[in-house]
């Protein structure tokens, strides 16, 4: 089909979330709006956000280009039907159904194209959808939007698969344009003699040689594995090489974790929890690591362990779902699911 100038909308209230945080996701879909303007100047009519809240410190480089919109679920934007209505992170809960996918849309000519993240909550039931009671029946409505667009891209092969398995959407109707990172946070520190500045002043408790995992905590991230395969190396490799584990954490998780660890005979100055860390204090991590290890038994892609390669960390990360496709070299994974 031919699109006309201007007649794109990108749904990008992801970016905006609070639970994201200005990662994960909310990173990927402000990478993939503003590659979107820079490549199809002439195609993108609007990105369209949420007046209730700011415009997030990652879409700010685009903030001069009159591209910005507030969503409106009783009328089009501007009156005009875009051709194509483009929603970049269908499942964001603090946004109502009516308003991710609102009536005017339904009933109008407008292509409807969705990026799926991610089938996660669905492949792992019992823990995500069965776990969340209500907030698992408006997560699973959501995937009605799925399978209605016209187009649903992934970015992943993994995904693209689970959407034509899980979902019953015909191959045609899914494309996997990959993954992809920013310089975000690569351009940030350029050496690893100012990555360990930085660690110096700021997480001082960090030695020179660390093994690194960023992440989160969810039970698929398998940080129990990655703390009982860390117990089972010799000290002497302990003792040169800390395990940095870089995440928001809280109190009570971050003693709970401590405990784990002294059980497993991993000494408290081996293990460090950094708790929440500013996009600078990552970039450093990255760039100074010795290894970025990347354990979880299930991701839609694994956006971390791009921003590591970005930033130069060599990677070993699991064999299993999307992740071998972004880290490209087999001798470089292993099997999560063995400390």
């Amino acid at each position: 089909m031919s699109v006309a100038p201007g007649s794109v909308w990108l749904d990008a209230r992801g970016t905006q979330s609070a639970l994201h945080g200005e990662r994960g996701i909310a990173r990927y879909v402000a990478g993939h709006t503003e590659a979107l303007v820079r490549l199809y100047p002439e195609l993108i009519g609007t990105i369209g956000l949420d007046a209730a809240a700011s415009i997030p410190p990652s879409l700010e480089p685009l903030a001069g280009s009159d591209l910005f919109a507030w969503h409106r679920r009783t009328r089009p934007p501007g009156g005009r039907v875009p051709g194509i209505y483009h929603v970049m992170s269908p499942f964001e809960m603090t946004v109502g159904f009516d308003d991710i996918w609102p009536a005017w849309l339904r009933r109008s000519e407008a292509r409807l194209v969705v990026t799926l993240h991610d089938l996660i909550p669905l492949v792992l039931y019992d823990d995500y959808v069965r776990a969340w009671g209500s907030y698992g029946t408006v997560w699973m409505a959501r995937l009605g939007l799925i399978r209605s667009a016209h187009q649903v891209v992934t970015n992943s092969e993994n995904t693209a698969r689970d959407a034509i398995e899980r979902l019953g959407i015909p191959e045609e109707r899914v494309t996997a344009i990959h993954s992809g990172v920013s310089s975000h946070h690569s351009s940030m520190v350029a050496s690893r003699e100012q990555a360990e500045a930085i660690l110096r002043d700021t997480l001082p408790k960090i030695r020179p040689g660390f093994l690194l995992y960023v992440g989160g905590d969810d039970k698929r991230k398998n940080l129990d594995g990655i703390l009982r395969a860390y117990a089972l190396l010799p000290e002497r490799v302990r003792a040169a090489h800390q395990l940095v584990i870089a995440f928001r954490v809280g109190p009570v998780r971050k003693l709970e974790l401590m405990v784990v660890a002294r059980s497993l005979g991993i000494r408290t100055r081996e293990l460090v929890l950094t708790g929440f860390v500013t996009d600078l204090q990552l970039a450093a991590l990255y760039r100074a690591c010795e290894l970025f290890v990347f354990p979880s038994l299930y991701e839609g892609a694994g956006l971390p362990v791009l921003e590591a390669m970005s930033c130069g960390a060599p990677v070993a990360a699991s064999n299993t779902t999307s992740i071998p496709e972004l880290l490209g070299d087999p001798d470089g994974t292993f099997d999560p699911s063995e400390p």
